[in-house]
C-alpha cells in the first residue's frame, strides 16, 4: 500500500463494512434470531454485548457503557498517534494498525449509539462447541492484533540480528 492514504482507505472500508453489516443484522436478524448458513457449523445470529470481548462484564450490575466507550476512545487515539508517527515502510504494521483502529471505532460507535455492541457471526460445532458470537469489528481487532504481534516479533528479531552483527564487527575490529 502506497503512503498513508492507502492505509486510511483500508481503515474506512473495514469500518463501513462493519457498520453496514450491523445495520443489516439489526434489520434482518433481530426479528428472526438466527439464520442457519452451514448446518452444524455457522449461522447468523442476532446478539448484543454490553461487556467487552467474549461478553466479559456483560452481566455487570453497573452501567459500563461510558467507561468502556472511554477506554475504546483512548485506545483509538493511541492507534491514531502510532499511525501518524508511522513511516509507512512496513506495510504489515500499517495494515495491523488500520484494522485495530477500524475495529475499535466500529464497536465504539455501537456503544455510543446503542449502549451495546451488535454481534451476529456465530460459529459452532454441532451445538457442542460454541464460539462467542462476534462481528466484523471484533474480527478486525483480532486480525490486527495478530498482525501487530507478528510485526513486533519480526522487529525484535531484526534488532537482535543487528546487535549480533555489531558484536561480530566489533570483535573483528579487535582482532585486527
Amino acid at each position: 500500500m502506497k503512503g498513508k492514504r492507502g492505509f486510511l482507505i483500508l481503515a474506512v472500508a473495514v469500518l463501513v463494512v462493519d457498520q453496514a453489516a450491523k445495520v443489516w443484522a439489526i434489520r434482518s436478524l433481530k426479528a428472526v434470531g438466527s439464520i442457519e448458513v452451514i448446518p452444524g457449523f455457522f449461522r447468523l445470529s442476532y446478539a448484543v454485548n454490553r461487556g467487552v470481548a467474549f461478553s466479559l462484564f456483560a452481566d455487570s450490575q453497573f452501567d459500563l457503557r461510558w467507561v468502556l466507550a472511554a477506554v475504546s476512545a483512548f485506545a483509538a487515539v493511541l492507534v491514531v498517534v502510532y499511525l501518524v508517527r508511522f513511516e509507512g515502510h512496513r506495510p504489515l504494521m500499517g495494515v495491523a494498525l488500520c484494522l485495530l483502529l477500524s475495529g475499535i471505532v466500529g464497536n465504539l460507535i455501537d456503544r455510543i449509539r446503542l449502549g451495546e455492541v451488535v454481534d451476529f457471526l456465530d460459529f459452532h460445532l454441532a451445538e457442542r462447541f460454541n464460539w462467542p458470537i462476534f462481528n466484523v469489528a471484533d474480527s478486525a481487532i483480532c486480525i490486527g492484533a495478530a498482525l501487530l504481534a507478528i510485526e513486533l516479533l519480526r522487529e525484535d528479531r531484526r534488532e537482535r540480528d543487528l546487535a549480533a552483527e555489531r558484536v561480530g564487527r566489533a570483535s573483528e575490529d579487535l582482532s585486527n
